[in-house]
């Protein structure tokens, strides 16, 4: 491949422009910052700042007394292709390590859609700034909820210190075999390999068991609708029976949210879990 800088500064630019190919992947990917109200200018810059402290003690801008966190890119590229391949590489492993927290959080939409449709707010769905659909307002309000926690148990310095493990794992512009990476990505997101779930099937398990309680209790309405249309007849139970079955969902919702702050906090801690496991097949063999 033809080298269109020096010798001497070659090393520095390559290192950190895998750098930031990887972060990028990951700012554009995680909670939070992925969302449509974020501009991606205001993404790319947050990705290339981070890819500038990352690379900083390999581009002259520290002196990293503490010694190098990993191998700066050395690869000789044969070609176009080949170098294009080790970008998509690093993109791949960055979007891989932000989607996994983005699926975490997902649940809890997942389980705010399950609660807006027992409660009767079909028909009261509002635009999501986020994701730019249409959502229920039940959604958006534990999506809020998540969106709190994931900053206060310090998520994205959980994403970063993933980031941080992966190049020493896969260097950068290091390369990988694409077996190696599809084999990874089935054992971390559809196959459970000793971590009590796969990530798929806690998508839906965390999404069921939140909205469990809810269902649970529109159950109990829809039985006293049933019972009331039967003894009293006369009585035109749809004219009454949205607004019982939406104080009630109101009801049940506020006295369950303590619960459900307890069991989202260890559910998205488990992003690390997660996380190493797919680094931990990345790693060489």
């Amino acid at each position: 491949m033809v080298n269109l800088l020096p010798a001497a500064y070659e090393t520095q630019f390559m290192t950190f422009f895998f750098i930031l190919m990887r972060m990028t992947a990951a700012v554009f990917s995680m909670p939070v910052l992925s969302a449509q109200t974020v501009s991606r200018p205001i993404r790319a810059a947050i990705a290339f700042w981070l890819a500038v402290l990352f690379a900083a003690p390999y581009i002259g801008l520290s002196p990293g007394e503490g010694g190098e966190a990993f191998v700066p890119s050395m690869r000789v590229y044969n070609g176009v292709i080949d170098f294009a391949l080790a970008a998509v590489g690093e993109f791949l492993i960055g979007l891989v390590l932000g989607f996994i927290f983005q699926m975490l959080v997902s649940a809890v939409e997942l389980s705010g859609e399950i609660i807006g449709k027992q409660a009767g707010f079909s028909a009261a769905s509002v635009l999501d700034p986020v994701t730019g659909q249409d959502s229920f307002l039940l959604s958006q309000i534990k999506v809020w909820i998540a969106t709190v926690i994931f900053l206060i148990i310090g998520g994205p310095e959980m994403v970063l210190m993933a980031i941080a493990k992966s190049f020493q794992v896969v260097g950068p512009g290091e390369g990988f075999s694409f077996a190696v990476f599809s084999e990874a990505g089935y054992r971390t997101f559809i196959f459970d390999d000793g971590r009590q779930y796969a990530l798929m099937s806690m998508f839906y398990i965390v999404g069921l068991r939140i909205a469990l309680p809810m269902i649970g209790g529109m159950l109990l309405v829809s039985l006293a609708e049933a019972f009331i249309a039967r003894t009293a007849p006369q009585l035109n139970i749809m004219s009454v029976g949205f607004a019982i079955r939406i104080s009630m969902a109101l009801f049940i919702l506020g006295n369950l949210i303590v619960f459900v702050v307890m069991a989202l906090k260890p559910h998205l801690q488990s992003y690390t879990k997660y996380s190493s496991a797919f680094l931990s097949w990345m790693a060489p063999q």
